[in-house]
């Protein structure tokens, strides 16, 4: 007896892959209150299991009507209610350390499945879906910027990690760990440029498809896995809930996305130019660059004609399983919503 967690991740998040290879660091990024271009991210935790024991009061009121922001309250709240079944939940993450109770197994980062070129160079782009589900289309700071050194052990130790940085953090040591979805342009894959955050100035040397979501396949014995919320400076504080299959499957949705819909005052907190969000990585590591040459990645305005693409659906096939939790929170990778192309919005990684 047993079933599969499913862990997809998407939005404002870091990972960290121990150097053994054995675990997996999942970091939120917290959003500065006093940013006036990068609008407030929400980090936020979905769950849709058969049934659940223990299940503490869930913040469904607040997550609804941002997840359904064209929908009435009562709708919103049915409509999030219809996603995560009456066995799941919904939970805002703040100074979070949330850990899994259950999963069983080694961990396992699809890599070196990526094709290369003749010169052995990474192919830009996959070549079909086994190529699309290597790691190493999310970005790797150490290859964006040279000399970055990785992350600082604050936020990659034991030690609780700074709050007002980190919103929340997952680490897990089993299951299959690959990507899930790139970014799509004009319904392709294309290349991803990265410049300095005003635009200017040419391309730099790093260039590739990039990861908007992220998936993690784990095995756990038994029919029950339990998630466990424990505040980062209070171990007492926790919330904790219980979950069981539901046609063989847990699913959860770790996120951290900006609003969907354009702020009505757009004089205050205006959309920013897409991939902006991604300057906050760079307060992760050792040495950062400086902030006007904190390179964000952009579409490319004028792609040369022999640069790589493929269509987005060859390498992101209809015969795949895509998620029920999130086919029903209308996010799944083959749909778009709000005015931000989630494309421009990618995780990182050490």
């Amino acid at each position: 007896m047993g079933f599969v967690l499913k862990i997809f991740f998407s939005g404002l998040i870091a990972f960290f892959p121990s150097a053994d290879g054995k675990e997996l660091t999942v970091l939120l990024i917290r959003t500065p209150h006093q940013s006036s271009t990068l609008p407030q991210h929400t980090p936020m935790l979905l769950a849709r299991a058969g049934s659940c024991d223990s299940c503490p009061a869930g913040d469904q009121a607040s997550i609804a009507p941002f997840l359904f922001p064209n929908k009435l309250p009562q709708e919103a709240a049915a409509a999030l209610s219809a996603a995560t079944t009456s066995g799941g939940g919904a939970w805002l993450l703040s100074e979070s350390d949330l850990s899994l109770s259950g999963p069983a197994g080694p961990l396992s980062i699809v890599s070196g499945v990526r094709g290369r070129n003749e010169a052995g160079v990474l192919n830009a782009v996959p070549a079909d879906a086994h190529e699309r589900e290597d790691f190493s289309w999310v970005p790797s700071l150490r290859d964006v910027v040279p000399g970055s050194q990785g992350f600082k052990a604050a936020y990659t130790s034991d030690d609780t990690p700074p709050g007002c940085v980190i919103a929340a953090r997952l680490r897990f040591r089993s299951g299959k760990v690959f990507t899930y979805a790139l970014a799509r342009v004009d319904g392709k894959v294309r290349p991803i440029h990265f410049r300095p955050p005003s635009g200017a100035g040419p391309d730099g040397p790093y260039a590739q498809a990039l990861a908007t979501w992220v998936a993690a396949e784990i095995q756990v014995p038994g029919d029950v896995v339990e998630i466990v919320d424990t505040k980062f400076d209070d171990p007492e504080s926790q919330r904790s809930i219980k979950l069981h299959p539901r046609d063989g499957m847990v699913e959860l949705a770790v996120l951290n996305f900006p609003p969907f819909e354009v702020p009505a005052d757009p004089g205050a907190n205006r959309v920013p130019a897409a991939g902006q969000h991604f300057q906050l990585y760079y307060d992760l590591v050792r040495k950062p660059p400086a902030r006007a040459m904190r390179v964000v990645p952009m579409q490319a305005e004028a792609p040369p004609a022999s640069e790589a693409e493929i269509d987005w659906s060859a390498v992101h096939p209809t015969s795949a399983r895509w998620s029920p939790l999130l086919e029903a929170l209308g996010l799944s990778p083959r749909g778009s919503r709000g005015p931000y192309e989630l494309a421009f919005c990618p995780m990182a990684r050490e």
